[in-house]
């Protein structure tokens, strides 16, 4: 019979108390897994968040709350992780955000995966991953790729949520403090990769990103990805080198799948262009819509609250409680006085 796995959940939080709450809810829910919760306070200034975490604390024994100063991301994921490897407790770290969930089989699922993959701790597996289900502000599920050490060159293949062996995450170092901006998560994966560690893949919807705002982390990253991936290829230079023909090829075979080979002088692809510009006509198109639907609907407002519409409204409700013989040639009357009006 196989053992359960123990993992570390790591919940770093700033400014995201009124979430964290449904976070260790998930955790505390897993079944079949051993779980212990580290929250993170990195500095929240908000006034609120703090006390939310300490609140959080009183929901289990295997709750904890850490308070540092304010660091960022990759530093507050670290600080959580040396609990696990200073008490030496859990073979597994999951590092999830304070404004996201995880389901019920979320760690015996992907703890699964990696047993089955010849052996939990002989085989060259890092990590487990799942796809990504994005709720309130958006929607759809990310259906992750299939772990693929040159395509990990070219993009990011799955979110920093997954299960991953604390002996290999401590191997590396853990989190690159510096990546404050993003991409903290795609340079751990890259320094597995160069080990000839690898990510298993889960094609199940086990972990919920809550997107609840216009202006998330992982947006402002992708705004700076140019400067961002630029520092990954220094960091990871030897990598980029030893693998560029694979990387050059399989870069431009994605351009020719997605149309974006031909491009104009501003540098963009055509077809990406032009579909871009469609959607911001449509998008166009759906406002004008909305305030005709407002417009609209503020003069239905307006029609039936004129004192001739009432009466009518009324009318109508008594000749429906009259017998059928009676009620006829009101009726008639009252559709006579409506059209009149």
């Amino acid at each position: 019979m196989r053992s359960k796995p123990r993992a570390t959940v790591v919940i770093p939080c700033y400014n995201h108390g009124r979430f964290v709450a449904d976070a260790v809810r998930s955790c505390l829910a897993q079944t079949d897994a051993l779980v212990r919760i580290v929250i993170v306070n990195d500095g929240s200034t908000d006034g609120e968040s703090p006390a939310a975490c300490d609140r959080c604390a009183d929901m289990a024994p295997t709750v904890r709350v850490l308070h540092q100063s304010n660091r960022g991301l990759p530093a507050a994921r670290n600080a959580g992780a040396a609990v696990a490897g200073q008490e030496n407790w859990g073979e597994y770290l999951v590092f999830l955000d304070a404004d996201d969930w995880i389901e019920r089989t979320f760690v015996s699922r992907l703890h699964r995966a990696i047993a089955d993959e010849g052996g939990e701790w002989d085989s060259d597996a890092s990590h487990a991953y799942c796809q990504e289900k994005l709720v309130d502000k958006a929607s759809g599920v990310w259906r992750v790729p299939e772990w693929d050490p040159t395509l990990l060159l070219v993009t990011n293949l799955h979110p920093v949520t997954t299960l991953i062996k604390r002996d290999r995450f401590e191997a590396v170092g853990g989190f690159d403090e510096s990546f404050t901006s993003g991409y903290e998560d795609w340079d751990l994966w890259l320094r597995f990769s160069a080990r000839s560690w690898r990510g298993v893949r889960v094609r199940e919807p086990l972990f919920a990103w809550r997107r609840h705002s216009d202006n998330t982390l992982v947006m402002q990253a992708t705004k700076r990805h140019a400067e961002l991936h630029a520092i990954l290829m220094q960091r990871h230079a030897a990598l980029y080198e030893q693998n560029a023909r694979r990387v050059i090829a399989l870069s431009n075979n994605l351009l020719r799948r997605a149309d974006a080979n031909w491009l104009d002088e501003t540098g963009d692809a055509i077809y990406v262009r032009d579909l871009r510009n469609r959607n911001c006509e449509l998008f166009d198109e759906l406002e004008l819509a909305h305030r005709r639907i407002e417009e609209l609907t503020a003069r239905v407002t307006d029609f039936e609250h004129k004192p001739a519409v009432r009466i009518a409204k009324g009318l109508f409700k008594v000749v429906d409680a009259m017998p059928r013989p009676l009620a006829a040639p009101v009726r008639s009357l009252a559709r006579w006085a409506r059209r009149a009006l």
